[in-house]
């Protein structure tokens, strides 16, 4: 009598034991996949091209941009974006990691925009910025105000005379279609991306 009922207590610490297991690796497999489906589907790795956001970010970092971000939301003024860059006419529109460019949204869809004594100007009313940036010494294109078209984000370098950006009349147009995401997290160090870091004490005495 003992000895079955002792056998029926470990046959039921054996399956008690087994659906534990069962429910923890169903559990850890949904994890896995859910890690799978954010990395694949949210996020995208990117690396810096150029010199054009320093001192935000530098050439060669690696950054994650969320693909997500404007999936209910639009794209808004001070944010980091990756995009595409437009094709000319006739041209297949690039889609390799290589041609991905990041720049800072300036100027927002429908908006007049005007670069006037080094300061941004939307619809003839000055853009408070979010950060602090070098002023401006060229407005390029965007000395006479330009339109932006209803899909038209106009971008600027955080290093504000590094001319690569929507002020230079050969730089692509920015179309919302060819947006990729928000830039949001530095790999190396890890941390949050905003705006240009702060000069060291050492670099502005040498200034």
């Amino acid at each position: 009598m003992n000895l079955r009922f002792e056998e029926e207590k470990k046959h039921e610490q054996r399956m008690k034991f087994l659906k534990e297991s069962i429910r923890f690796l169903i559990a850890a497999a949904l994890v896995v996949l859910l890690a799978w489906l954010i990395v694949t589907f949210a996020l995208k790795k990117v690396s810096v091209i150029g010199s054009s956001m320093e001192t935000t970010l530098y050439n060669g970092e690696d950054v994650i941009v969320n693909k997500t971000s404007y999936a209910i939301f639009s794209p808004r003024r001070n944010q980091i974006i990756a995009f595409y860059p437009e094709a000319e006419e006739g041209e297949e529109q690039a889609t390799d990691d290589t041609a991905i460019q990041i720049r800072r949204i300036a100027g927002l869809p429908g908006e007049k925009i005007q670069i006037k004594n080094g300061k941004l100007y939307a619809d003839d009313e000055l853009v408070e910025e979010k950060y602090s940036f070098e002023p401006m010494y060229s407005a390029g294109r965007a000395v006479s105000e330009i339109q932006l078209e209803e899909d038209e984000y106009f971008v600027l370098s955080d290093s504000r005379n590094d001319m690569d950006d929507s002020r230079n009349t050969s730089f692509t147009k920015v179309r919302r279609k060819n947006i990729i995401g928000r830039v949001i997290l530095r790999l190396s160090p890890f941390s949050l991306i905003g705006g240009p870091e702060e000069q060291k004490e050492e670099e502005k005495k040498e200034s």
